[in-house]
Formats: structure tokens, C-alpha cells, sequence
């Protein structure tokens, strides 16, 4: 721009922060905020909010808390807009006493909390599990003359989602009529799937054919949370029914659908076929590895994975196995809380299957298989489909 005569101004500055922000190039809006100086631009809270923003959807939530206690000292007003981003940048990653916090602070520095601020702060009492504290918060909005909008009833019922609080979401649900708040997807997708951690099938079913009635469409999220409700409960005939009536609806399966589905059939003949459908339309695209003697389970489910690993065991590891010398096989499972659970499913597998196997000594995430007592016949039994 300044080759071409035009002067960047904070206006220009903002909106380049902002395009930063939506890319998720944090670390390249600090460096456009911290050039503003030096172009004789003074930064705004426009141009805090956007950096901050940036901050928050980079995981960076100790940068977005820097900036925003500088502002003072570069002599800007922080406003609502700039709070929120705060407290998201602390919702995204479950800080919720912090988030709390800097909603207490808004009254002290004149800065009047909305229904963004509050559903920010909400989302991160969810995050944090604190679904006692959200529903409080939830309580305060009235006394504080704000109106709680879908976005603010769908963090609160997903908050009780997350505890397992299915009774507290379906009574959230049915209060938003009588606040004027309608419904919307995202809400009763919440609410389904407070239903499913409930163990509550035949409730989410319900509230799913209830939707129309409400004119919400419902999406793949929905979906998804419905399939995890039949699972849940046991009702894989119903589990695979939802999936099926998707396309249907114009409504495409993602990976969370087909992943809640196969952990309704890990154990059973009709799984293999469901496997061979998610992998055929590329559900999971990390799979393969550097070669085919590695695969790579990372966004499979438990029931996924014990079914992808049958499914290589079987079907390309007896190929390997006729080369040359014998391959180094090894499974990526990740380490971590939600990966734990994989990698205890797919040693479950091998070890009923009776195949020698160790985690990696450089690597916690991967499990090796000694490939010199596999045999390929009996490699090739572990995934045959039902005549």
C-alpha cells in the first residue's frame, strides 16, 4: 500500500487483523498490531478485538489475556467486544474460573456485558464441566437486563450435556418458548445429545421427530447425536437405521455418524460392510501411513478402529507377509485422554486374537506387532463378512 500512495490507516490495519483472525494466522496479527506503531497508526479497540480474536481461535488464550491487560497502558478503552473475545480465548480451552473473572471485571472498568459476553462465559463453564455454574449464570441474565438468546441456551444445555444432566437440558428446551428463544438446530442437537450421555434413546428419538413439528431441520450434528443415543442404548438396528435415512434427507454422514454407528456394531458381521462404506467415501484419510504396514487410527472411534485394524489385519497385512522379509507393522493410536481409550480397544483385539504386541519405546502412541508368528490364513478369519 505504501508503494501505491495509499496510507494504511486502523481502519485498513483492522480488517487485515480480522482476515488474520478468520485464516488463523495469530502469530501474523501480533506482528500487523505490533507494526502499527511504527506506521504512525494508533491501534483501536477494533484492532485489539480482531487481534484478540485471532488469539482465541489459535489456542492462544495466555497471548489474548496479554493484550487485553495493555490495552490501558496504550490508553484503549477495552469494550463488550473485546471482553467477549477474551472470554472465548478462555472458553476454547476450559478456563472457566478465568472467563468468570474477567465477566466480574466488565462492571469495574464501565463495560456493560451482552448476550455474547455471557454465552462465551457460559461456553466456558460447559468446557470446564460446570454446568451448575452455567445454569447460574444463565439465572443472572435477566437481573442484569440481558436477553438470552439460542446461542446462550444452546451453550447452557450443552453444558449440562457434557454431566450428563439430560433431565436439566430437556427443561432448559422446553423454557425457551416461553422466554421468546426458538429453538434452532444447534439447541436440540445439545439437547440429544444430553439425552444420549443419559442413556436416554427413546427421548432423543423423540425430541428428533419433534423437530419438524418446530420447523428445525436437522443436520448431520443431530444426526450424529442421535446414532450415539441408539448405540448407547443398545439399539444398533436403530443406529444403523438413522444412518441409512440420511442421504435420504440430503443429509451427509461425516465421520461422527459413521464412528457413532460402528461403535453400535464393532462386535458383529454387519460392522465389516459399514467399515469398507466410511472408508470407501474417505471418511478416514490419515489411514494410511507412510506405507500400508502402518496405519493411522487418529478420528476413529473405539468401534472404528477395532473394526479398521480387523480389517487391515486381515485383508492387507497377509499381502505383506508374502514379500521378502517379514514388514515392520505397526499402529498409530495417538496418546492422550480420548486416545487411550483406541489404543486400549485395539490391544483388547490383538490380544484376543493372540497377537504378539508392545507399545513403541519411543513413542507411546504406537503400537508394533511381531510380524514373524503371523500367520496369513489365520490373519484372513479376523474380518469376514456374514454370508
Amino acid at each position: 500500500m505504501p508503494g501505491a500512495s495509499v496510507v494504511p490507516n486502523e481502519i485498513t490495519y483492522s480488517a487485515a487483523i480480522s482476515a488474520c483472525s478468520k485464516g488463523g494466522q495469530w502469530q501474523v496479527a501480533l506482528n500487523l498490531l505490533s507494526l502499527m506503531p511504527e506506521a504512525t497508526v494508533v491501534p483501536n479497540e477494533i484492532t485489539y478485538s480482531a487481534a484478540i480474536s485471532a488469539c482465541e481461535k489459535g489456542g492462544q488464550w495466555q497471548v489474548a489475556l496479554n493484550l487485553l491487560s495493555l490495552m490501558p497502558e496504550a490508553t484503549v478503552v477495552p469494550n463488550e467486544i473485546t471482553y467477549s473475545a477474551a472470554i472465548s480465548a478462555c472458553s476454547t480451552v476450559g478456563q472457566w474460573q478465568l472467563a468468570l473473572e474477567l465477566l466480574s471485571l466488565m462492571p469495574e472498568a464501565t463495560v456493560v456485558p451482552n448476550e455474547i459476553t455471557y454465552s462465551a462465559a457460559i461456553s466456558a463453564c460447559e468446557k470446564g464441566g460446570q454446568w451448575q455454574v452455567a445454569l447460574n449464570l444463565l439465572s443472572l441474565m435477566p437481573e442484569a437486563t440481558v436477553v438470552p438468546n439460542q446461542i446462550t441456551y444452546s451453550a447452557a444445555i450443552s453444558a449440562c450435556s457434557k454431566s450428563g444432566q439430560w433431565q436439566v437440558a430437556l427443561n432448559l428446551l422446553s423454557l425457551m418458548p416461553e422466554a421468546t428463544v426458538v429453538p434452532n438446530e444447534i439447541t436440540y442437537s445439545a439437547a440429544i445429545s444430553a439425552c444420549s450421555k443419559g442413556g436416554q434413546w427413546q427421548v432423543a428419538l423423540n425430541l428428533l421427530s419433534l423437530m419438524p413439528e418446530a420447523t428445525v431441520v436437522p443436520n448431520e450434528i443431530t444426526y450424529s447425536a442421535a446414532i450415539s443415543a441408539c448405540e448407547k442404548g443398545g439399539q444398533w438396528q436403530l443406529a444403523l437405521n438413522l444412518l441409512s435415512l440420511m442421504p435420504q434427507l440430503k443429509i451427509l454422514p461425516n465421520v461422527v455418524s459413521y464412528n457413532a454407528a460402528m461403535d453400535a456394531v464393532s462386535g458383529m458381521g454387519v460392522g465389516y460392510a459399514l467399515f469398507r462404506e466410511a472408508f470407501g467415501v474417505g471418511m478416514y484419510p490419515q489411514f494410511w501411513s507412510n506405507s500400508y504396514s502402518t496405519v493411522n487410527l487418529h478420528d476413529m472411534s473405539c468401534g472404528a478402529a477395532v473394526l479398521a485394524v480387523r480389517w487391515w489385519l486381515a485383508e492387507v497385512v497377509p499381502h505383506l507377509l508374502s514379500g521378502p522379509t517379514t514388514p515392520k507393522l505397526e499402529i498409530i493410536t495417538g496418546w492422550g485422554k480420548s486416545q487411550k481409550d483406541v489404543q486400549d480397544a485395539v490391544f483388547q483385539l490383538l490380544h484376543g486374537c493372540q497377537l504378539l504386541s508392545r507399545i513403541d519405546q519411543n513413542n507411546r502412541g504406537v503400537i508394533t506387532i511381531d510380524g514373524t508368528q503371523l500367520e496369513s490364513s489365520d490373519l484372513r478369519r479376523l474380518f469376514t463378512p456374514p454370508s
